[in-house]
C-alpha cells in the first residue's frame, strides 16, 4: 500500500521560506479552496514530482521541474510583490502500512541534478536526527526501474509489488513500470473527461492500458496468456 502522510514543498527567497505544508489523514482526503488557482493542482503535481512520476503530468517533455508551476522555480508573488526564488525542493513521507520514509527531491538547485532522490528512512519530523539513515536514488535516467540504485526499483520493493513482465512492441518483454500504473490514479483535469488514461507515458508496451487495468484488478489474463505462449 501507500499513503501519503505529509507534503512539504520549501521555496526559499530574499524575503523568507514559502511554501506547502500539508498533512493527510487516514481515509478520503480534499484538496479544495473557494477560488481558482489557489495552488490545488500544484499540491498534486508536487506529490507525483517527489514520487519521480512527473511523466504522467507532462509526458516526456515534462521530465523534471518542467511540470511545477513558475512559483516552484522562478517568482513567486506575494500580495503583488514578487520575489525571485533562490532555491527549492519538495520532502514528501509516505508509509507503507509498517515503514514510513520521507524522500526529498530538489527543484531549483545550484549544482544538483533534480534526478537524485534522496529517501530518509523515517518521518519527516525525525530527519534531522543523525540516527536517521538517508540514501540517494536516481530516477529518469536508464535503468532507474530495474537497478538497485533507480528510485523506482525501490519504491516498487518499498510498496511490495511484484510488478509483471508484459510484451514490448518490438517481440521483447519488459516491466510494467510505475509510471503506467500511476496514470491510472492522477486523472488529468483537462483530457481526462474523455480518456481517464490520457496521461499515460508511452514505453513501447503493447496493449499498455489494458494491461495496467488488469493488473490493478488482480486478473489473471497475462499468466494465463503467458501459459498459452509455446
Amino acid at each position: 500500500m501507500l499513503r501519503i502522510n505529509r507534503l512539504r514543498v520549501e521555496i526559499n527567497t530574499v524575503n523568507g521560506v514559502y511554501g506547502i505544508d500539508e498533512s493527510f489523514n487516514e481515509g478520503l482526503n480534499f484538496v479544495a479552496s473557494k477560488e481558482n488557482t489557489c495552488g490545488k493542482s500544484s499540491i498534486l503535481a508536487a506529490i507525483y514530482y517527489c514520487l519521480g512520476l512527473e511523466q504522467i503530468l507532462g509526458g516526456v517533455a515534462g521530465i523534471g521541474g518542467k511540470v511545477l508551476t513558475s512559483a516552484f522555480k522562478n517568482v513567486i508573488d506575494d500580495n503583488g510583490t514578487s520575489w525571485n526564488v533562490t532555491e527549492s525542493g519538495a520532502y514528501l513521507e509516505i508509509s507503507n502500512g509498517t515503514e514510513t520514509i520521507t524522500i526529498y527531491r530538489n527543484i531549483k538547485a545550484e549544482n544538483k541534478d533534480n534526478r537524485l532522490i534522496t529517501v530518509y528512512f523515517g518521518k519527516y519530523d525525525a530527519i534531522e536526527n543523525p540516527q536517521i539513515e538517508s540514501e540517494d536514488f536516481y530516477v529518469n535516467i536508464q535503468h532507474s526501474a530495474t537497478s538497485r540504485r533507480g528510485f523506482h526499483s525501490f519504491l516498487e520493493e518499498f510498496l511490495h509489488l511484484n510488478l509483471p513482465l508484459v510484451h514490448t512492441s518490438d517481440g521483447s518483454e519488459r516491466k510494467l513500470y510505475l509510471q503506467i500504473i500511476f496514470s491510472a490514479m492522477f486523472i488529468e483535469q483537462k483530457h481526462g473527461w474523455s480518456d481517464i488514461l490520457s496521461g499515460m507515458p508511452i514505453f513501447g508496451i503493447r496493449e499498455s492500458k489494458k494491461r495496467v487495468v488488469e493488473y490493478i484488478l488482480g486478473l489473471d489474463t497475462l499468466k494465463n496468456e503467458k501459459k498459452r505462449t509455446p
